[in-house]
């Protein structure tokens, strides 16, 4: 049973691995959205402002509109922002995923009982995730229907 335990350990800490990066992938390219957004707004409203009426002056502001330099900056800090707060959350949420498979990895064979115990502990944590997540049994299904 104990290579059982070690192979649903393995499998669950490369599940885990997997999800928190592709997570914290989609957190990164929503930040940058955001900021890229953001960044559009504020060079658009910057670059039609103006403390006095000069032809140089507008041809460098739209020049820089056009060229949109600093944006680029910014926008590469979020990514950056949004995969380590993604990266973060979903961490967290792994936690007892991560405890049980440490457990059933790391116990040698005087412990087979503990590496056994964990891996069944995977396993209900993985069931309940399923039905909870993926099954939705406590989510609103009657949209259609006005009370």
């Amino acid at each position: 049973m104990t290579l059982i335990s070690k192979a649903a350990g393995a499998l669950s800490l490369i599940s885990c691995i997997h999800d928190i990066h592709k997570t914290a992938l989609i957190s990164s390219n929503k930040e940058y959205s955001k900021a890229a957004a953001n960044s559009v707004v504020s060079l658009s409203v910057n670059h039609q402002k103006a403390d006095n009426i000069s032809f140089k002056d507008a041809q460098r502001k739209n020049w820089l509109s056009r060229s949109n330099y600093f944006a680029s900056i910014k926008e590469g800090f979020a990514k950056i922002k949004g995969y380590v707060k993604g990266f973060l959350n979903t961490s967290l949420r792994y936690i007892p995923n991560f405890a049980c498979a440490a457990l059933a990895l790391l116990m040698g064979k005087k412990h087979d009982k503990i590496a056994n115990i964990a891996a069944l502990g995977l396993g209900i944590i993985e069931s309940f995730d399923f039905v909870k997540n993926s099954l939705s049994p406590q989510n609103r299904d009657d949209y259609l229907n006005l009370k």
